[in-house]
């Protein structure tokens, strides 16, 4: 009876093990989640039998992590994983959902909690790097002029906000196919003025109301994907970058500062008219 006993329980452990292992498998080549990262790699009994008590407190090391230190580096990684998606064009989800978990860690550490209230940080030009919104990479644009000029690709998106007046200004270098760009140039720009949100303090609503391109003038609702950036809560903004959220969770518009000496590309003359 007691070798019957034994055997049981060895039968029981073997199962056990068998499905860890089966569980390992599934998760094989699975990405590990951000918040894993700490951990990644222990496999010591202590670790693996710690208290659920044990690992809600964070370690030493965590605790006395400098959040300067860390913005730092998580903006450095920001950056280096979207470098290479030209503005979130060539990007795919995988991708998206990668940045996005930066960019939630970045909000946790956001050090102007009142950006509209920062003229200082807030005004100047911000070239962006990187966008989820699907709007924009159907168009290939910000300004949508894909949508007229047809295989017409944004090249650089400068954001130009400035305060007191509240102005703002888009810029959108563009490459055109063929002999497009001799008539209508590589620049469209968009300008009009920006205002705080009634009841939310971080949300600029803008209303621009031309867009110049070449020699042409069109009145702003002629140009319905500006509205991708008619209205956007600011979650994080420093001295370098700022991240905003369109209306659509997952939407991201991610932005980084151009010194003051930037050089603008040549504007269409329209814009003299």
């Amino acid at each position: 009876r007691i070798a019957m006993s034994l055997m049981r329980t060895l039968l029981t452990a073997l199962a056990l093990v068998g499905t860890s292992l089966s569980v390992a498998d599934a998760f094989a080549g699975t990405r590990m989640p951000r918040a894993m990262n700490s951990v990644r790699g222990t496999s010591s009994p202590s670790a693996m039998c710690a208290s659920p008590a044990a690992e809600q407190e964070p370690s030493q090391a965590e605790a006395n992590v400098d959040p300067e230190v860390e913005r730092a580096e998580l903006k450095q990684e920001l950056l280096d994983l979207v470098a290479p998606l030209a503005y979130g064009f060539d990007s795919n989800e995988q991708q998206r959902e990668d940045v996005l978990e930066i960019v939630e860690e970045l909000e946790a550490l956001n050090p102007t909690p009142a950006p509209l209230d920062t003229p200082e940080t807030l005004q100047g030009m911000w070239r962006l790097v990187f966008t989820t919104s699907p709007s924009v990479r159907n168009v290939a644009g910000v300004m949508g002029i894909n949508q007229w000029f047809r295989d017409a690709r944004m090249q650089e998106f400068i954001h130009d906000i400035r305060c007191e007046p509240n102005y703002v200004r888009y810029i959108e270098s563009v490459d055109f196919p063929g002999l497009v760009s001799k008539f209508a140039g590589n620049v469209a720009v968009a300008e009009g003025y920006w205002e705080r949100q009634e009841d939310e303090p971080n949300t600029i609503v803008t209303d621009c109301n031309k867009v110049y391109l070449g020699p042409m003038k069109y009145d702003s609702d002629q140009w319905q994907s500006l509205r991708c950036l008619m209205i956007q809560e600011i979650t994080y903004m420093d001295d370098t970058l700022r991240i905003q959220h369109g209306l659509v969770p997952n939407i991201v518009f991610i932005f980084e500062k151009l010194p003051a000496d930037h050089k603008l590309p040549e504007l269409p003359p329209s814009m003299n008219k």
